[in-house]
């Protein structure tokens, strides 16, 4: 898509901004596949902005913490298919680590969407848009254990998901 409108952004000057999330930063069980494709749009992002600055065309990244949209019921939906459909014997290695997951999921508490709508409009608008924009419920904890040593922020994850 980007290739597609890369003449008209050149000559229009536009810009261009992707939605990633704070699980690009920092890994949280059983969310490996989301969390994979936004680390790989926002590495993506990083390289196209540097990519694209010879023709100040701006790249940017919108990380929304945990939204109150569908997203998380439709996921809910799709795991207990998967569940469902798997192998009982191997579905039950993971049961008492699944529930824990959901016990932690149900207690996060989900933002408005219009917080990230507004930070969408922002950065549209704004004359030099920031590299990145972190919005939402969570995305504060997240930067900080983005930066915390890796075996501290797996302990940290593990206890917080219930996961001894």
């Amino acid at each position: 898509m980007i290739q597609a409108f890369l003449p008209l952004l050149r000559t229009g000057k536009g810009r261009i901004i992707n939605i990633s999330a704070p699980t690009a930063r920092v890994a949280v069980p059983f969310m490996a596949p989301i969390g994979g494709s936004k680390a790989a749009l926002a590495s993506f992002s990083d390289s196209l902005r540097l990519e694209l600055s010879a023709w100040g065309i701006p790249v940017t990244v919108i990380e929304p913490g945990g939204t109150d949209t569908a997203i998380f019921q439709k996921a809910e939906t799709a795991a207990r298919a998967t569940i469902g459909a798997a192998d009982p014997a191997k579905a039950a290695l993971y049961s008492d680590q699944l529930a824990a997951v959901a016990k932690a999921a149900a207690r996060q508490k989900l933002g408005p969407v219009d917080a990230v709508a507004k930070t969408i409009v922002a950065a549209v608008e704004a004359g030099k848009p920031k590299r990145r924009y972190a919005v939402g419920s969570g995305t504060a904890i997240f930067g900080v254990l983005a930066h915390v040593p890796a075996s501290l922020r797996e302990q940290l994850i593990k206890t917080v998901f219930g996961l001894g």
